[in-house]
């Protein structure tokens, strides 16, 4: 009978389920300590969310009794995981807004030495390695170049290691220790977070990064496609995107679904990062959807997957290129296309009319296809394009809405705009950084572990 309701409440209203499944999932927690630890991870996710607050501001964001508050914030302090602030002197236009008398509130943030999270980055011919301190301040950010097509399984270790082990000499990792590693790679990687399915970039299959970082680093480890990174940065910048130049776009979500939403990368290859629900989508074994590698032209334009065809192979910068200066669709993907050039690119492709314009034409076409795909299977969702390719959006958008119309919604083309506000780099440090902290917000220091460094005891 139970299950049966919950069957009619996701059918009828799906924030119902939820709540719901929150209600049942409270029912399962059966002992105090069980309770303790989840009401530290709501915590932890509150100042991860909204920063320095009281613990006043803390039970009404929580809806945990004061009582609570005060004992789970004061275990955390004991812990080092959070810290007291003093509060800054009230200035007269803030002693106009603070209605609250008496003494003034002691403020909570999160202590940023708990601990470290690194953030390793694999991508076209290149490792860059990012450190964040608790607090998700950047302390430290490097990137190497090198020839990821010939990388083999040691020397890919061997950079991996140096990358990091560099990053942590740079820093005092003695008080504020490593505590999770999030590895970004560019291609597929497994259901579970655990390691490199396939990659577009190098010819290595099925290599177990977590238990090769976990064996020399020991702690925590995940590994995510780029794509999704992406995804969770802008799905958790979904309040900023009111302003004019995503209007469209915001209407969208609301309209369609709040928690259905994609982002298409367009840039050294082509991906899609898709909130189906709330949750980024998976396969049955992978990380899901290999959007740039689904079929455009049978037997078409070589990708830099070895295969034919592909929306990448029409979609990618080094598409575009190959198109716009006439070399034959064979001709093998270049590494590298230096920005200066591609903007170039782009403003001939604005100006006249020509094999520039017609690659972004194509481009917009194999985007239009995909996504019609897609939107004839789960509905119509918003999208949002990042990448260097963004900057010629108007010259692709044309044919993109000519194959979204082939299933005729006129109005698809609503559904798709462009995020430009930073590059696609820092989108995907953004988005593993936000998933590693959280990590250790709900399965580290939320399960009750201490940030103190424990040493040895003399014997």
């Amino acid at each position: 009978m139970v299950l049966n309701l919950l069957i009619f409440r996701l059918e009828k209203n799906s924030d119902s389920f939820v709540k719901m499944c929150q209600v049942i999932f409270m029912a399962t927690i059966t002992t105090s300590d069980e309770l303790r630890l989840y009401n530290r991870s709501r915590i932890l996710s509150c100042l991860r969310r909204n920063g320095t607050q009281s613990r006043t501001l803390l039970g009404e964001s929580t809806g945990l009794s004061a009582a609570t508050v005060t004992q789970i914030t004061a275990d955390l302090i004991e812990d080092g995981v959070i810290e007291q602030v003093t509060p800054a002197p009230a200035s007269a236009s803030s002693a106009i807004v603070n209605t609250r008398r008496g003494r003034p509130q002691v403020m909570l943030q999160l202590n940023p030495e708990a601990a470290i999270t690194a953030v390793l980055t694999l991508l076209l011919n290149e490792i860059e390695t990012t450190l964040y301190d608790y607090s998700g301040n950047r302390i430290y950010r490097f990137k190497k170049s090198l020839v990821t097509s010939s990388l083999s399984l040691s020397k890919l270790n061997k950079h991996l290691f140096a990358a990091l082990d560099a990053a942590l000499e740079s820093v005092d990792s003695s008080n504020s220790p490593l505590k999770h590693i999030a590895c970004v790679c560019q291609g597929t990687v497994t259901r579970d977070n655990s390691g490199l399915l396939w990659s577009p970039i190098t010819k290595l299959r099925d290599v177990e990064l977590r238990s090769i970082l976990q064996g020399r680093y020991g702690v925590s480890v995940t590994v995510s496609n780029d794509c999704n990174t992406i995804a969770h940065a802008l799905f958790n910048k979904r309040q900023t995107w009111s302003a004019a130049d995503q209007k469209q776009i915001a209407r969208r979500l609301t309209e369609a679904s709040e928690n259905n939403f994609a982002v298409i990368l367009s840039s050294y290859g082509i991906g899609l990062g898709y909130f189906h629900q709330g949750d980024i989508l998976t396969g049955s074994h992978s990380s899901g959807t290999e959007f740039g590698h689904m079929l455009f032209r049978a037997d078409g334009a070589l990708c830099r997957c070895g295969r034919r065809g592909c929306i990448e192979a029409y979609a990618s910068d080094y598409a575009i290129w190959r198109r716009a200066k006439g070399q034959s669709t064979d001709a093998c993907p270049v590494d590298s296309i230096p920005k200066d050039e591609f903007a170039r690119l782009i403003e001939i492709a604005k100006q006249k009319p020509g094999p520039e314009r017609e690659a972004f034409e194509v481009a917009g076409a194999a985007f239009g296809q995909g996504l019609a795909n897609l939107f004839a299977i789960f509905d119509p969702f918003p999208a949002l394009l990042v990448g260097i390719s963004t900057d010629a959006f108007e010259l692709m958008k044309p044919a993109l809405i000519r194959n979204l119309q082939h299933y005729g919604m006129a109005d698809n083309g609503d559904y798709v705009s462009v995020y430009d506000r930073c590059s696609e780099r820092k989108l995907i440090r953004s988005g593993a950084s936000l998933q590693s902290l959280s990590y250790l917000d709900e399965k580290i220091f939320g399960f009750g572990e201490s940030a103190t460094v424990l040493k040895p005891v003399a014997s």
